[in-house]
């Protein structure tokens, strides 16, 4: 039969077991969106002058060869434009609606774990408050060492979901500044090839 004790006990590992997830998916996340993200500025910066100039010379066929060839949201958004240059705009915008999405893939995350792993932690240290209480009442607290290092163990769990929290809302306004300059750039970037190819 379940009693106090086992409820509590397995409650703690849960919410050990529930930290240790975060913290694995929060680095998961953090680690994908620097790779994403160093990869699309480096094709960026290798290949974009080419591509502007291969449109500036009315080298579609080049152009549309380098944005193949570079899978980042500002070449697949150009792409779509080259490929229908009578709507030109519009096309590259109905594009943009499907890549910027993936920019913003996973932040949401880091947000969420921003907020619950501490949470996690305060509910892991109430659970070792509650079973610290209950060995005073029965058996008065007489063991003071014993008592103070069960709620020093108990309070482990709210520095753990801190020590998660605080690099996940670090990366999650780092990222969410860099995505914002990156959507800015690519709506800059998209309207002047636009510019260069619809003017007469």
């Amino acid at each position: 039969m379940i009693n106090a004790e086992s409820i509590i006990y397995i409650s703690t590992n849960l919410v050990w077991i529930s930290l240790l997830i975060s913290s694995i998916l929060a680095f998961a996340v953090i680690i994908d969106r620097i790779i994403y993200l160093s990869k699309i500025n480096r094709d960026e910066a290798l290949f974009l002058n080419e591509l502007i100039s291969s449109i500036k010379e009315k080298d579609i066929k080049s152009a549309l060869l380098i944005c193949k060839t570079n899978k980042s949201p500002l070449f697949n958004i150009v792409a779509n434009g080259l490929k229908n240059i009578e709507d030109m705009k519009e096309y590259m915008s109905n594009e943009a609606n499907k890549e910027i999405p993936k920019l913003e893939r996973f932040i949401s995350v880091l947000s969420t774990i921003s907020t619950i792993a501490p949470l996690l932690g305060l509910l892991g240290t109430i659970l070792g408050m509650i079973e610290a209480f209950g060995v005073i009442a029965q058996d008065g607290g007489g063991d003071t060492l014993a008592l103070a290092n069960g709620i020093a163990n108990a309070l482990f769990t709210t520095a753990a979901g801190l020590i998660i929290a605080i690099p996940c809302v670090v990366s999650y306004n780092y990222f969410v500044h860099k995505i914002n300059n990156k959507i800015t750039s690519i709506e800059s970037i998209s309207s002047e090839i636009a510019d260069i190819i619809t003017k007469d």
